[in-house]
């Protein structure tokens, strides 16, 4: 049983004026009152922060403690470094396996064990920079702990470069 195309088009117009719905007023696409953008602040959030007074004493004996230890580890390697120099300058020339060779060689193992305590107090450090990383750049106490760990990444670059260069002079 065939239908008359009419038919069939006078059906699927019924059936799409259905969906047009009424012509009345739309509701706006505007941001509603909940979705606009608000700036919620933490509860004291304009104060600075700053450590406790028991904190800042503890952090200031750690840093002394540290500063002390990278003192003596910066000395023994410059007094080492100038032994290591000379051990170099006796060795030149000589073959690899000779007596000044020898010498160059435990000038420099001594040496490279004097800068083994850097790579701990830097460890020894980390706490202290976490603890002080949420004050002010212009606090003193985080500007001393950034002091004290660029001072031992200073000296610790320094030996790591005098140890490379140690070590090309003795491959001959």
């Amino acid at each position: 049983m065939r239908r008359p195309i009419p038919v069939l088009a006078l059906s699927a117009a019924i059936a799409l004026s259905a969906c047009a719905g009424s012509r009345g007023p739309y509701p706006s696409l505007a941001p509603r009152p909940g979705e606009a953008e608000r700036l919620i602040e933490a509860p004291g959030a304009d104060t600075t922060p700053a450590l406790l007074p028991e904190q800042q004493a503890s952090l200031r004996a750690d840093l002394a403690r540290e500063g002390e230890a990278l003192a003596a580890v910066e000395s023994d390697l410059k007094r080492l470094g100038a032994e290591l120099d000379r051990a170099l300058a006796a060795a030149r020339g000589q073959g690899i396996g000779s007596e000044g060779w020898s010498n160059a060689q435990m000038a420099l193992s001594r040496y490279d064990q004097a800068r083994a305590p850097l790579d701990a107090i830097g460890a020894r450090l980390v706490p202290l920079a976490r603890m002080v990383d949420s004050l002010p750049a212009a606090d003193a106490d985080r500007q001393a702990v950034d002091a004290l760990m660029k001072r031992t990444a200073a000296a610790s670059e320094k030996a790591q470069a005098q140890v490379t260069a140690a070590n090309r002079t003795l491959a001959g």
